[in-house]
């Protein structure tokens, strides 16, 4: 995910605060008095000290997610990797703490205003910063937990919720990545080992010119109820729920993804019934595929619902992909765009 801010420590604002309030020093010549002299510097300090303190505290603050302006797809995914409560608690606390700086700010200004000595000015300094390390210090369990989050948030894959998006699902080795790497810019890892997938992969290609595709390589789905689903299975689930327009779902009628066609097909089963968008199959690995290995695989699906687009394709070297992306366009992709228009066409 793009646009997430550093989140600082208390140790880092802290040091930060020390830095910027010594680093100022008194403008040579001078032939003010000792104690104006020193008032002015003081008020310097304290303005450059309270202007980085307000900008590190607020760009947390308001440059973190607000989860509920987010799309769905990014909200309960986030929701999986940090606890909502603790986070919003955590960014309302550092919001409100802006407040705290510019209360602390005025009072030190009055301070340094009224003093009359230089000893008066050096106890209005103390005390400013005094009471922002304690303020700094009081956030330390919010920054934290906002630091680790940001960190996660950064891993999150960059998708364009608004995009026309196809999903692709299955199960593992079935030839998920090898797929999106045939159509897409996406070059995901391929590896032979089972659940060796563990996140969303997202490539792009363009049709018709200038109309952007989005591609997203899912994990593994395995055929189980939803509570007892891992968290990898779940990002598959959201990706489904919030993100495709269409999906592509591979079955290897071979045995060498490991999972029997009848896991594959109740799994097809599942995705028909749990979610709303267009479904294409692929019967991938025709290239070594028997031939009663592929009419099973036909049949069975077509037990599942008849008018479900099918294709033989062979994604380790990309044969037959350009046709489902031809089909993706003519059946999907253009009549979104000409409906687009009309209701374009109405305001």
């Amino acid at each position: 995910m793009r646009g997430i801010p550093y989140v600082p420590t208390s140790e880092e604002l802290w040091n930060g605060v020390v830095g910027v309030y010594f680093s100022l020093q008194s403008r040579s010549p001078s032939v003010e008095p000792g104690v104006d002299r020193l008032r002015r510097l003081e008020l310097r300090r304290v303005r450059e000290a309270r202007k980085y303190l307000f900008d590190a505290l607020s760009g947390v603050a308001m440059g973190m997610p607000f989860l509920d302006s987010l799309h769905p797809f990014y909200r309960e995914l986030i929701e999986l990797m940090i606890d909502r409560a603790t986070y919003k608690h955590s960014l309302a606390k550092v919001g409100h703490a802006t407040k705290a700086v510019a209360s602390i700010y005025r009072d030190a200004v009055m301070a340094i205003r009224s003093a009359t000595t230089n000893m008066d000015i050096i106890k209005a300094r103390r005390n400013f910063l005094a009471r922002v390390k304690d303020l700094v210090t009081d956030l330390k369990p919010e920054l934290d937990f906002l630091k680790a989050a940001a960190v996660k948030l950064e891993g999150l894959p960059d998708i364009d919720p608004g995009l026309f998006t196809i999903v692709v699902a299955g199960m593992p080795n079935v030839g998920k990545s090898s797929f999106v790497r045939c159509v897409s810019s996406g070059k995901p890892k391929v590896a032979e080992y089972p659940f060796t997938t563990r996140e969303l992969h997202v490539g792009h290609f363009t049709v018709l010119n200038d109309v952007k595709i989005q591609v997203i390589d899912t994990p593994g789905l395995l055929d189980r109820p939803l509570s007892e689903r891992n968290r990898i299975e779940l990002q598959a689930i959201l990706a489904l729920r919030h993100l495709a327009s269409v999906i592509v779902f591979i079955i290897d009628p071979t045995h060498h993804s490991g999972y029997p066609l009848g896991e594959q097909v109740d799994l097809l089963r599942e995705v028909r019934s749990s979610f709303n968008s267009p479904t294409i199959v692929l019967i991938n690995k025709i290239d070594i595929a028997s031939d009663t290995e592929v009419s099973a695989a036909l049949d069975n699906v077509k037990l599942i619902d008849n008018s479900l687009p099918i294709f033989r394709v062979s994604t380790i070297n990309c044969g037959g992909c350009r046709d489902v992306i031809d089909h993706i366009v003519d059946n999907h992709v253009i009549p979104r765009i000409k409906e687009a228009l009309r209701q374009r066409s109405k305001l």
